[in-house]
């Protein structure tokens, strides 16, 4: 297994013990995050490739492991993260490389 996988598996089921501590909270929160990715005028792809660079950003690699999932599973290309990952170096500067070429490690490791 690897270690994007690993990763992935420790955020969900920190996500599941919150969802039975609270779970109309979570249900809430599955709600918005359904609604936000929903297909539209962007594709679901688009969004979760817009997530990970978001979360890049922000320096959450909890977040970039759960959205890369979810733009790989979406269809999104190695290529179309690369270039929005270059948007969060644009925006979030050095610590946003950092987390940029996290975000592209974990994504090549998601297969």
């Amino acid at each position: 297994m690897s270690e994007a996988k690993e990763k992935l598996d420790g955020v969900n089921s920190r996500l599941m013990g919150l969802f039975k501590a609270d779970k109309q909270t979570m249900m809430a929160f599955n709600g918005l995050a359904t609604a936000a990715t929903r297909a539209g005028k962007i594709s679901p792809a688009i969004k979760e490739l817009t997530a990970v660079a978001i979360a890049a950003a922000k320096g959450c690699e909890d977040c970039i492991v759960y959205h890369a999932a979810a733009a790989k599973k979406h269809g999104a290309s190695r290529e179309e993260l690369a270039e929005m990952l270059a948007v969060t170096v644009e925006m979030a500067g050095g610590p946003g490389a950092v987390y940029a070429a996290k975000a592209l490690e974990i994504f090549d490791q998601l297969t």
